[in-house]
């Protein structure tokens, strides 16, 4: 278990160098358009390089050269897709055009976090007031202490959201287990995973019917189908496979597992005091993972290297005919082939309900405030503070919740949202909300922000699972030596 421990004590460093954020319209452009106009407007503009944290040196102050709060910000959700970085480009400029901060942004990536970056600048001193990432990557952050629970803040959180949010409040607990607080970070999306994505008008060419042979109802289903429309369709696979070190293991596979074992099939036991790897659940999941391109043929040779994000490529360009990715996946669709999406050529459908009463797994797209370090003055962070609640309330507004499905590809967590994406034809067209509010429907389990999920999850297990797309080890083989090296490696 890992308790909260009392936030770091060393004396930050201040930052030699803040860069501000310029973007591609100035206030008074802004400020003439509607939001709509805004956000279709920025995708036109460029991206600024940015960079913003704040150190601890006693004479740092709140105000930018305008007199305005400045805010250091850690972003993430940009990086998924073209159109989730048009929504939080247009989102900032939006904020800071109607408030009194000036937002210091540092746009991360995916490798930022996961590679060790973050944890390096929070420990040299440099850390943010603010910010956004997938939980399961956050643990690193958790444990010394530096991430403030939402209790501590939660009664200045807006009301209405607060009710509208509980139902993932509860859920998301199930992520910090290991930890004293129930609640580190504020779900803004839930990922739900692992739908499956086909295209219509090739299951119309292969002879089956979109209604009653899609999404598939099981694994000997998934197969059938994979073989018919690979023999009789237009594509050269009838589905695809990804064996990339950070999709291997953490999109369709562990679907499988979760839905048929619950807790079982998660990465790690309900205590967080052991690996799950190694299980029947596992081991019997990841061999017909495995199957499907070394024994039934039904992925291209790209299999062992591809993304998910690579297996969607393919689904647009007609390569293959069914994919079982990421719900961020719409985004680039929306930003690739929005037109197919439209017109219901390809259409989202839920994973299949497992023996455990359950059609899968989540993660969250969370948002969390960050503990004050020792050196920066009280009423300076707190000042910085106010300004991120004030932005935490933005996000989960109705207007910018709206727009999740849409642009951060994930089930807003804000639930009054939800019947007025039914009307939105896009969402409706390519069933992708329905096929969201499926497959949360009776999930439970959430991944874990285990401290060491990097390498749990990735680092040391990704390599493993990928030798045995490559058929260079067995699937079994692979679950016993990502167990036996993370026990070695981790600390439970």
């Amino acid at each position: 278990m890992f308790p909260t421990v009392a936030p770091d004590t060393a004396v930050a460093a201040p930052l030699t160098q803040t860069i501000m954020y310029v973007g591609g319209f100035g206030a008074s452009a802004e400020t003439t358009m509607n939001r709509r106009q805004f956000i279709q407007a920025a995708a036109l503009s460029g991206t600024a390089g940015l960079a913003g944290c704040i150190g601890g040196s006693s004479d740092s102050n709140s105000s930018g050269s305008s007199g305005t709060t400045t805010l250091e910000y850690w972003e993430y959700f940009h990086s998924q897709s073209e159109v989730a970085k048009t929504l939080m480009e247009s989102s900032v400029e939006e904020f800071q055009s109607e408030t009194d901060t000036q937002m210091q942004m540092n746009w991360a990536s995916w490798n930022d976090i996961n590679g060790g970056k973050w944890k390096n600048n929070i420990q040299n001193g440099n850390r943010p007031v603010i910010y956004d990432s997938t939980n399961s990557l956050d643990g690193q952050f958790i444990e010394p202490g530096w991430v403030k629970p939402v209790s501590e803040y939660k009664d200045r959180l807006d009301d209405e959201a607060v009710e509208q949010l509980e139902w993932a409040f509860e859920m998301t607990q199930s992520c910090y287990r290991g930890f004293d607080e129930g609640l580190y970070e504020i779900p803004i999306g839930l990922e739900v995973g692992a739908p499956f994505i086909a295209r219509t008008d090739h299951f119309e060419e292969a002879g089956l019917s979109i209604e009653d042979d899609f999404p598939p109802e099981n694994y000997e289903h998934l197969v059938q189908v994979a073989t018919q429309l690979q023999e009789q369709g237009p594509a050269d696979y009838g589905f695809q496979i990804y064996g990339a070190q950070g999709d291997v293991t953490d999109e369709a596979l562990v679907t499988w597992t979760a839905s048929e074992g619950g807790y079982d099939g998660m990465y790690l036991n309900e205590d967080w005091s052991d690996v799950n790897y190694d299980n029947d659940v596992w081991k019997e999941m990841t061999k017909k993972y495995v199957d499907l391109y070394q024994e039934h043929g039904l992925s291209s040779d790209k299999a062992p290297t591809a993304s998910n994000e690579g297996a969607a490529q393919m689904l647009i360009q007609g390569n293959v005919s069914m994919v079982q990715g990421s719900t961020k996946d719409f985004g680039l669709l929306r930003s690739r082939a929005e037109d197919m999406l439209a017109d219901g050529t390809i259409v989202f459908g839920p994973s299949w309900e497992g023996a455990a009463g359950n059609r899968g797994d989540f993660f969250t797209q969370c948002i969390a405030l960050m503990r004050k370090p020792d050196g920066v003055d009280e009423d300076t962070w707190q000042q910085r503070e106010d300004a991120a609640i004030e932005w935490i309330n933005t996000v989960l507004s109705k207007e910018f919740q709206q727009e999740v499905p849409r642009s951060l590809a994930t089930l807003p967590a804000r639930k009054d949202v939800w019947p007025t994406l039914k009307e939105d034809e896009l969402l409706s067209q390519s069933n992708f909300i329905s096929t969201l509010e499926t497959t949360v429907d009776g999930m439970e389990h959430g991944w874990s922000s285990h401290p060491g999920m990097n390498a749990i999850q990735y680092n040391i297990a990704g390599p493993l699972f990928q030798e045995a797309v490559r058929g260079e080890i067995s699937a079994e083989e692979a679950c016993d030596r990502a167990a036996t090296e993370i026990r070695n490696q981790v600390t439970f």
